[in-house]
């Protein structure tokens, strides 16, 4: 977006700033607010390789040494994706494991090497840049081929491209903060964010992604302030400068004037006070005004966020993502390292159950430093319990590992990306093998350990009293179910304005979830970002949902939200939300900006 109109002499006014100041700075940015806060601090721009790579001249006699430099790093490069493939193979079988081998084709190619060599002895610049330019050269011709398959290998050149240069530059593609920062992307997967070093992150300003992008969903996890849809910040912000953002108004000033930054830092000290405030309210029981208990749960994706979970006074953990340790790792883990964490998730909690969510990979979520699933449209494709299924030593590792923990306190099984009830008797087949394999072994385990099957794609709404006769719970995934249900990518910034949580279609598929459900009276929770959403609350209460499982950052507001709740108000407001025609008029009902 362009900069203020009014640049460092804005005069005082309405607007941005909590009322009281039109900020001011270098430039003013205003993007989709997808987390609230507020922060101030030096940002890391985390952009593309290809275009960071300084041009530098070299002189004839270097052309030997940047040469051997260039040759290194590709023996390096080599030599890692003979490894990774080795890996993939043993984890996802020969056709996965066949993209290493496109890649290391590529590092093979004469033409392909001989113009980066020519660019370094007749160009005279240094190897990076030469890999860079060739790469870039090579992936525009690919990308404009009429052939979907050459359009295709475009993303392994520049990817290959790119693990050359990091080697050479001695660095890994990874987000190295060096001090607490706000972080400025083009877009950020869920792979980027795993490794990342949590506690340094007080921000996120990205180009590209929804109101329910991974960045989006960390972001609020974390606790801290995040835009999203901010055209052109890779242009307008540079590393070291230093940003204010609301991510509440989705505003950010960089380079802010002394004004305007001391208004933001009173804004962020009025915050912190307010969630110190807020925070007594997780002594005090999770019930509406009426007396109605309700279990508040918290999802996390580490052991160390199940610990901080049960400070909080979490009722459990409604769902680990054990994908997220998986890539955090880089790797998939064996049993035992998998058995170590989900242990210390559930004696973290001391006592409280503990969902455990099995493998969900694919989309934009992988394992290690290469995707091995390029698909058209990965997010109907191979993914989750699809992959699970197909490969069976990771499932029943997987099983094992969690069986294991459950001699160590109350655990959940949970299947993600149920569409039928197949899939489920599938699954559940092979839990009860790996509960075979750990008898003949003498392993202890829970015997009547529970599971369920997450209700995320529209097929299994419609069939949830089936799917609950055939487990033991059910738990709704909003994020995907809004996803799936409206035809809108939860992670694209052209459609987020469509990404309506309280569409009545949705609303109509958690209705029926819930009474399916019931009807064979099976317990039922939904842990998405809805429930972290304190105005969907009373909504969800008169749906019939009394478990609901969020971020830890927004336990307070959900508890609050909870016990503000009147349940003969909440139960006249769904039947109305349910039964409402656009919306638009839920969102009138429900009191949301922008309906």
């Amino acid at each position: 977006m362009p900069s203020s109109p009014h640049g460092r002499g804005a005069a005082r006014g309405d607007g941005s700033g909590g009322g009281q100041i039109v900020p001011e700075g270098r430039a003013v940015l205003r993007g989709t607010p997808v987390s609230p806060g507020i922060a101030v601090a030096p940002a890391f721009v985390f952009g593309d390789i290809l275009d960071e790579i300084e041009v530098r001249g070299i002189d004839a006699s270097e052309v030997e040494g940047e040469t051997a430099r260039l040759r290194d790093a590709i023996t390096l490069v080599k030599q890692e994706l003979l490894r990774d493939a080795k890996q993939v193979f043993r984890d996802l079988g020969q056709d996965k494991a066949d993209i290493f081998l496109v890649h290391s084709m590529i590092l093979e190619d004469k033409s392909v090497l001989d113009a980066i060599l020519d660019s370094i002895s007749s160009g005279h610049i240094n190897a990076e840049a030469a890999v860079a330019k060739e790469t870039k050269r090579l992936a525009a011709v690919l990308s404009s081929s009429d052939d979907r398959y050459l359009r295709d290998r475009a993303y392994d050149v520049s990817d290959i491209g790119k693990r050359v240069i990091e080697r050479m530059l001695g660095v890994w593609a990874h987000c190295p903060l060096s001090q607490p920062m706000i972080l400025v992307a083009r877009e950020l997967r869920a792979s980027d964010t795993a490794s990342m070093e949590r506690g340094r992150i007080l921000g996120f300003v990205t180009e590209l992604g929804g109101t329910e992008s991974h960045a989006a969903i960390l972001a609020r996890s974390l606790g801290v302030p995040a835009m999203v849809g901010v055209k052109g910040i890779l242009d307008r912000v540079r590393t070291g400068e230093i940003v204010a953002m609301d991510g509440g108004r989705g505003v950010a000033v960089v380079d802010p004037t002394a004004d305007t930054r001391a208004h933001y830092e009173r804004m962020r000290e009025d915050e912190a006070r307010e969630r110190h405030e807020l925070a007594s309210v997780l002594e005090l029981p999770s019930v509406t005004r009426d007396g109605t208990e309700i279990a508040l749960m918290s999802n996390v994706g580490s052991g160390e966020e199940a610990r901080q979970a049960a400070l909080l006074g979490a009722d459990g953990i409604g769902l680990l993502r054990s994908e997220m340790v998986f890539m955090s790792a880089k790797l998939f883990l064996d049993e035992d390292a998998q058995f170590e964490v989900y242990r210390g998730a559930v004696e973290a909690v001391a006592g409280k159950p503990v969902s455990i969510r099995t493998l969900d990979v694919g989309g934009d979520k992988f394992v290690g430093p290469e995707n091995p699933f390029h698909e058209h449209n990965p997010n109907l494709g191979y993914r989750s319990t699809r992959v699970m299924l197909d490969r069976p030593d990771l499932l029943l590792t997987q099983f094992r590992a969690i069986l294991r923990a459950s001699a160590h306190g109350p655990v959940r099984v949970l299947i993600p990306m149920i569409s039928s009830v197949e899939e489920l008797r599938e699954a559940k087949a092979r839990l009860e093998e790996a509960k075979s394999q750990l008898r003949l072994k003498g392993v202890a385990f829970d015997e009547d350990i529970k599971i369920g099957a997450m209700i995320e794609i529209p097929s299994a709404a419609m069939v949830a009293d089936r799917l609950a006769s055939e487990c033991d719970f059910l738990s709704i995934g909003t994020n995907d179910l809004v996803q799936y249900t409206l035809a809108v990518d939860r992670g694209s910034s052209y459609v987020s304005r469509l990404y309506r949580p309280h569409d009545p279609s949705v609303l109509a598929l958690i209705a029926r979830s819930v009474e399916g459900a019931a009807s064979a009276g099976k317990p039922i929770s939904l842990c998405g970002e809805m429930a972290g959403t304190p105005a969907y609350i009373p909504l969800l209460i008169g749906l019939g949902l009394r478990e609901f499982s969020v971020s830890n950052s927004r336990l307070p507001r959900t508890k609050k939200a909870i016990r503000d709740v009147d349940l003969g108000l909440a139960v006249p407001l769904a039947d109305e939300a349910v039964a409402a025609r656009t919306a638009a008029d839920v969102g009138a009902l429900l009191g949301l900006d922008g309906n």
